[in-house]
C-alpha cells in the first residue's frame, strides 16, 4: 500500500479527534491537533499545496500555544483549579481589521508562489491557508466566531483538495465544514453562561 495513502488516513483520523476534543473544549485536542499537524506538513508538500503546508507547521506552533493559553486559564494565581478558559467575542472592528488584513496578506502569498512555486492553484491556497492562519489565532484565544471562519474556509478546501486527489482530506474537510456548527453551538452556549 502507498505509504501517503496510510499516512493520511492517520492524518485524518487524529484531525477527527482533534475536532471532536476541541468542540468539547478539552484541553487534549491540542495533542491532537499537533500530531495531525505534522503528518498534514508531509501530505500537502508531497500534494503540491504549499500555502497548506506551511500553514501546519503554524497549525504545530499554535498547538503548543492552545495547550499553553488553556491550561494556563485553568489556573487562578494562586495555583488553584477554576473555570476553562472563556470564549469570548470580537468586535466587529477588530473582525473587519483582521479581515482586511488577511485578504492583503494572501493576494502577496498568492503572488510570490505564482513566480517562485510549481502550485496549480496559488490563490486559492493562499487565501484558503491565510484565513486557516486568522481561524486557528481565533481559535486558540476561544474566539466563537472562529467556528464561522472555519465553516467557509472548509467548504471551500473540500473543492481544492479533490482538485489535487487527497480525498480523505477532502472528506476531513466536509466533516469539518459540518462540525463546525455543532462546535459553535456548544461554545455559543458556554459563552452566553458566562454572561449570564
Amino acid at each position: 500500500m502507498d505509504p501517503f495513502k496510510i499516512l493520511e488516513f492517520v492524518g485524518v483520523a487524529f484531525w477527527v479527534t482533534y475536532l471532536l476534543l476541541l468542540i468539547r473544549e478539552n484541553i487534549w485536542c491540542w495533542i491532537f491537533g499537533i500530531m495531525a499537524s505534522i503528518i498534514t506538513i508531509i501530505m500537502f508538500y508531497h500534494s503540491k499545496i504549499y500555502m497548506e503546508a506551511a500553514l501546519n507547521v503554524y497549525y504545530v506552533a499554535a498547538g503548543c500555544y492552545g495547550w499553553y493559553y488553556w491550561a494556563k486559564a485553568r489556573r487562578n494565581q494562586a495555583g488553584m483549579v477554576k473555570q476553562k478558559a472563556p470564549v469570548v467575542l470580537w468586535s466587529w472592528k477588530m473582525h473587519l481589521l483582521t479581515f482586511v488584513a488577511a485578504v492583503v496578506v494572501s493576494q502577496l502569498l498568492a503572488r510570490m508562489m505564482q513566480q517562485h512555486t510549481d502550485s496549480p492553484r496559488p490563490y486559492v491556497d493562499a487565501t484558503l491557508a491565510t484565513f486557516s492562519f486568522l481561524a486557528t489565532l481565533m481559535e486558540t484565544r476561544k474566539v466563537l466566531t472562529c467556528w464561522i471562519y472555519w465553516i467557509v474556509v472548509n467548504v471551500c478546501l473540500v473543492g481544492l483538495q479533490i482538485d489535487r486527489e487527497i480525498y480523505l482530506y477532502a472528506g476531513l474537510s466536509a466533516f469539518y465544514a459540518i462540525m463546525s456548527v455543532p462546535g459553535f453551538l456548544r461554545w455559543r452556549k458556554s459563552f452566553l453562561k458566562t454572561k449570564a
